[in-house]
């Protein structure tokens, strides 16, 4: 029986077009569409028309704006799922924890400053008046100003001038504090302290994006509300304050019950967060008052 004729080799276009090629990033060499090192994708002609640079805009509008998309949908309208899912190892679907902290705090302290609103960046005046700690404040800065040779007058502008940027840097400091709550909340419920940490990026995430998004428009409808009942508008800084900490504190219940469970008692501790949050907002702007206060004197 004679030998049997051996199948031709494949050609390349038979093969998908396969040919061995140096990765530009790793140098690897690679026969695939994707290097197996780094995972570069091999480069063509056709990478560079312009009809391949609009395939990358839809691409990228797809899958990386969907996915912010759908991460700012779920800490809004599933409070918890966020947390729970780094928790599940579910992470691919959603934006890493500390980037959703840094987006709500850009879009904060953007929309802060488009309004003129003072939410957590305060003026000299609001610091050294209007303030629970203000006595105190006031004879810090009086003793400062007094030892540098500079006036109250030619001194505010400065200080209103840094304060943004120091109020910016520090939001991060709400996180330790609402992590040890998380913690302390949460005793007898087997979780891993990074959660605490995750749990707790997620809801200051959520309620600078809540001072964002819906304070506004609720100052706003309350603003027209107190106008039409014939109302002191003086009453709108404390109304539109207990609306949106009612917000937090629903949130703050429906995301502990869906992170850490347990009875009715424990998630109503949760809620305890937005109880939680005005003193710890209170230090934190005194924090703010004296970094900027000497760092500019």
């Amino acid at each position: 029986m004679a030998d049997s004729e051996q199948p031709p080799a494949p050609s390349e276009a038979e093969r998908g077009g396969a040919t061995r090629w140096t990765c530009q990033t790793c140098g690897a060499a690679a026969s695939t569409a994707y290097c197996g090192v780094c995972g570069e994708r091999r480069l063509s002609a056709r990478d560079l028309g312009v009809l391949a640079l609009l395939a990358q805009v839809f691409e990228s509008i797809t899958s990386v704006d969907g996915r912010a998309f759908r991460t700012f949908r779920a800490l809004f309208l599933e409070p918890g799922e966020l947390t729970l899912a780094f928790l599940e190892g579910r992470r691919k679907q959603y934006v890493a924890p500390f980037q959703v902290f840094l987006i709500a705090n850009v879009a904060f302290f953007f929309l802060q400053s488009l309004l003129g609103a003072q939410v957590l960046s305060n003026t000299f005046a609001s610091h050294v008046e209007k303030q629970v700690y203000s006595p105190r404040a006031l004879e810090i800065a009086t003793e400062r100003l007094q030892k540098a040779g500079i006036t109250r007058e030619s001194y505010e502008p400065v200080f209103d001038g840094a304060v943004d940027v120091n109020a910016k840097a520090l939001v991060v400091l709400f996180v330790p504090p609402c992590a040890l709550l998380a913690w302390l909340i949460s005793l007898g419920r087997s979780r891993p302290g990074g959660v605490h940490w995750v749990f707790a990026l997620h809801f200051v995430a959520f309620w600078l994006l809540l001072f964002t998004t819906l304070g506004p428009l609720a100052a706003l409808l309350i603003s027209t509300a107190l106008r039409v009942a014939g109302q002191s508008e003086r009453l709108l800084d404390a109304i539109w304050s207990w609306v949106l900490m009612a917000l937090s504190a629903i949130w703050a219940y429906r995301a502990f019950g869906r992170v850490y469970g347990g009875s009715l008692a424990r998630r109503a501790l949760g809620a305890a967060f937005i109880a939680f949050l005005i003193p710890v907002i209170r230090v934190y702007r005194f924090a703010v008052f004296l970094i900027t206060l000497y760092s500019t004197t």
